[in-house]
Parts: structure tokens; C-alpha cells; sequence
């Protein structure tokens, strides 16, 4: 059977997006990168009214739960020049408008103009993922790794990643117009590409509003 996003915190669709929007958002992820000045573009939708909308769009509240709303956005643009590789990890923190010391949220932590900070378990257990491909991404070109299951066993610490190392792994080899949706708190990584071209990703994140304390706001707009 093809993994859940449920049981295993990932799954991939694939064809979600169309040629001629593969075309298009990729003259739209080289302008905003090019503008940037760099191969990693946080807060895309306020950058990009095309990656606002794309967002929002039927096309990712088909593959998600509708009282999900996108609260963080970031562009990926691996090249042979910008060519790193990730270690395994999970996505603990999120982004929001201001520090307020809040029970339950912390540590606390500042990037891009935006202060982050690690919310209760609760928040990040509803939340997912969206990666879109704008290129092709196979094994060879920095495909993302996944270890099925872990995003059952909350947050995981250092020192227990090590054991995790030793568990198979899954390689989420993607073609251009496909979708990756996977649970943040999936131990994920990827290995540098061996065989590097383009390799643009959109990576939205999609979070329930009613999870976060109502003394924070997020970052990036709810629409």
C-alpha cells in the first residue's frame, strides 16, 4: 500500500500541478529568488501574489483538510552551486508576529525578521506540510528522506537520533507537478545531490487557527 500521511506522516501525489503551471511558477521562483538573493526565500506569499493565491488555491484544499490555513511559506532552490545537505530533524518550530512569554511555548528564537518558537505538541500533531516540485528530484538530486512512523513519537530529542539512524529509510523521489505532504514532525533529511540540477520546491505549511494561543498571531497571514 502506498504510504498515509496518517500511519506513516507522509504521502506523495502526484501530477497535481499542470505543465503550463510548472512553467509559470518556475519563472515566478527564479524572480523572487533572483530578487531575494537567495536559494532560500522565507515568507514567499507576501513576496509572491502568484505563490499567495497558489496557496489558497483548490488545488492544495483538495489534498487537505479545509480548517487548515497556510501559515508559513518558503522557497527552495537547490542548485550545483547551492547545493547543501540537511540533517535528519523535525520541523519544531513556527513562525509567528511577536514574542510574548506564553506557557507552553518555548524556546524561543529569531530568524528572517521573524521571531520563532517551539508551540505544545498539540499544535505541530495538526498541522502538515505541502512540498510542490517545480523539478524533477530523484535520489540523485537531493530527494527528501523520510523514516516512516516517527512523527508518532512526539518530539524526539538529540540524543535519541541516533537510534533512529538505524532504521530504514525512505527516499520521497519526486517528479516535477508532484506533491509531498508529510507531518512536521516527520524526521526528515536530504543528502547532497550527486547528479545536482534545478531543484525547486514550495514548501507551504498548514496549521489550524483555533491551536494557537490566542495571546500569539502568526507571521504570515491566515488568506
Amino acid at each position: 500500500m502506498p504510504p498515509s500521511l496518517a500511519q506513516d506522516g507522509f504521502e506523495i501525489h502526484h501530477g497535481v500541478l499542470s505543465a503550463s503551471q510548472i512553467v509559470a511558477l518556475r519563472d515566478e521562483a527564479d524572480s523572487v529568488a533572483s530578487s531575494a538573493g537567495s536559494a532560500c526565500v522565507r515568507h514567499l506569499r507576501s513576496r509572491s501574489k502568484i505563490f499567495n493565491d497558489l496557496g489558497v488555491s483548490d488545488i492544495i484544499h483538495t489534498l487537505i483538510p479545509k480548517d487548515l490555513r497556510p501559515v508559513r511559506s518558503i522557497l527552495f532552490d537547490k542548485t550545483a552551486d547551492e547545493n547543501w545537505p540537511v540533517a535528519w530533524h523535525q520541523d519544531l518550530t513556527i513562525a509567528v508576529l511577536e514574542k510574548r512569554q506564553i506557557p507552553g511555548y518555548g524556546p524561543w528564537s529569531h530568524k528572517d525578521a521573524a521571531p520563532h518558537v517551539q508551540p505544545p505538541i498539540s499544535l505541530l500533531q495538526n498541522m502538515v506540510t505541502i512540498r510542490l516540485h517545480l523539478d524533477d528530484t530523484p535520489a540523485s538530486n537531493g530527494a527528501l528522506r523520510v523514516i516512516p512512523g516517527s512523527h508518532r513519537r512526539g518530539r524526539i530529542s538529540a540524543a535519541a537520533l541516533a537510534e533512529y539512524e538505524k532504521v530504514d529509510e525512505v527516499v520521497c523521489e519526486c517528479m516535477s507537478g508532484d506533491a509531498l505532504l508529510m507531518s512536521p514532525l516527520l524526521l526528515h533529511s536530504s543528502r547532497r545531490s550527486v547528479a545536482p540540477e534545478r531543484r525547486r520546491v514550495i514548501h507551504f505549511e498548514y496549521a489550524r487557527s483555533i491551536d494557537l494561543d490566542p495571546g500569539l498571531q502568526w507571521f504570515e497571514p491566515l488568506e
